[in-house]
């Protein structure tokens, strides 16, 4: 059994600490740094370009709101970033001395040298459907953030079960479920902001295919890790029509089972 949520709302509202919140802002940064050991984590889903940096767009206002509250138990998010530039670096390093070495017994053999070119211009970068990781104890409501490089193509209606951006989704699933992320947020159309070339038909195809592929990755996770109980949260922009919004939430129980409701009476 899991809990499934559809909300409209912003990806980063869940880590902005509310102002005027009655409990306070320390109350509630105190909640979420108890729970920070717990095996009941909270993590949510941020679609990047290729480039490890806080810089532009949804990765700017990130790094703006990591800064409000200063995080006394982790690095703060330069620092983090940084280190997963240096990791990656290693990692196309040891990518890059392999296909070189592809290369040349290619090249004995007559072969083409086109994945070298390609790994020589991606060498900082990563790529679609990769992700990475940072930690926080300074956010509303969020412990982990799973940064997964998506490119244009997820704004085409013709991506498939297969896409990077999809894959991508089952890999942090399974992130959670070996590290004990028992909450996930997730961009529900696989974009932040919506655009013109997002029409209802788009929405909607979309939205099925998110759904569908997460239900299986859902139904994956029982072996996993034994079926841990799990709160999926599907978010879609703040901009979203009513109607489009109702479409999505009766599309929810068509594709994943729901409980049914038990009605208890008095006889007297």
């Amino acid at each position: 059994m899991h809990n499934l949520r559809l909300l409209r709302a912003d990806m980063l509202d869940f880590c902005r600490h509310k102002r005027h919140h009655r409990s306070g802002v320390k109350l509630h940064r105190l909640q979420t740094a108890l729970s920070l050991y717990s095996t009941s984590l909270c993590g949510l889903v941020l679609l990047v370009d290729n480039r490890i940096n806080s810089y532009s767009g949804i990765k700017r206002d990130f790094a703006t709101v990591c800064q409000e509250c200063t995080d006394f138990h982790f690095p703060r998010i330069e620092e983090q970033l940084e280190v997963v530039q240096q990791v990656v670096l290693y990692a196309r390093t040891q990518r890059r001395s392999k296909l070189k070495d592809a290369h040349d017994s290619g090249n004995r053999n007559g072969g083409s040298d086109d994945k070298t070119k390609n790994a020589d211009r991606n060498y900082l970068n990563v790529l679609p459907g990769e992700f990475y990781i940072t930690r926080h104890s300074n956010l509303s409501e969020i412990h982990v953030a799973f940064h997964l490089c998506v490119d244009d193509n997820v704004k085409s209606g013709n991506i498939t079960a297969r896409d990077p951006a999809i894959m991508g989704l089952r890999n942090i699933l399974k992130v959670c479920c070996t590290h004990d992320v028992t909450t996930i947020s997730i961009p529900l159309l696989l974009v932040h902001d919506m655009s013109e070339e997002m029409t209802i038909p788009w929405c909607l195809r979309r939205a099925e295919l998110v759904f569908k592929c997460v239900k299986g990755f859902m139904m994956e996770m029982a072996s996993w890790d034994g079926g841990v109980s799990r709160t999926v949260q599907f978010l879609v922009p703040q901009s979203i029509s009513e109607e489009m919004f109702y479409q999505l939430s009766n599309m929810l129980p068509q594709i994943f089972r729901v409980s049914s409701t038990l009605t208890l009476t008095s006889k007297h």
